[in-house]
């Protein structure tokens, strides 16, 4: 036991002597470290719920357009992170304004596929998420870009759902109308 208070007293004895030596080394590792924190760029995230109507009362009853309800959440999941709807993203905001060709394009898509993710929340109930955290943009223009893709998101899926809606209440209208008919 004294052979252990023997070595921690002549390890405090020692560090005691060269204490300004200590300080400066923990000043310069406090230094670095703030440095490199400093340089790590913001990352700004918009989050939206959004509720889909996934029932259709005259559907059901019709027989027409019911379907999975995990087929469903699946297509909604997919429509909004599709390529198409991405690039529809990307020419919608600021990211594009960069884009010259078609290779960039792809790139900007595979990396906003990675920036924006579609989860189920509760039955009708999804959350669209979209981080944005480009170090050459600043904290506000990167706060803007990712509520712009949230925004965006919401709008091509809003204009997308009405026009499936229409196409939906066609077919319902032309099977009422076969079986007056018959």
């Amino acid at each position: 036991m004294n052979g252990i208070y023997d070595e921690l007293r002549s390890a405090l004895h020692s560090v005691w002597h060269r204490r300004w030596l200590a300080l400066a080394v923990t000043w310069g590792v406090c230094l670095v470290g703030w440095l490199i924190v400093a340089l790590v760029p913001n990352s700004y995230e918009s989050r939206a719920r959004l509720f889909v109507q996934l029932d259709d009362a005259l559907s059901e009853v019709t027989g027409v357009g019911v379907g999975d309800r995990k087929r469903d959440i699946d297509r909604v999941q997919q429509t909004l992170t599709s390529a198409v709807n991405l690039e529809k993203v990307i020419r919608a905001t600021v990211i594009g304004e960069e884009i010259t060709s078609p290779k960039q394009m792809e790139l900007a898509i595979l990396d906003l596929a990675k920036d924006v993710k579609v989860q189920n929340v509760k039955e009708n109930l999804f959350e669209i998420i979209a981080e944005s955290g480009d170090g050459s943009r600043s904290d506000a223009e990167n706060a803007k870009i990712a509520s712009d893709i949230v925004q965006k998101l919401i709008d091509i899926f809003r204009e997308e759902n009405l026009a499936g809606n229409r196409g939906e209440m066609t077919q319902s209208l032309e099977f009422m109308n076969q079986q007056l008919t018959d």
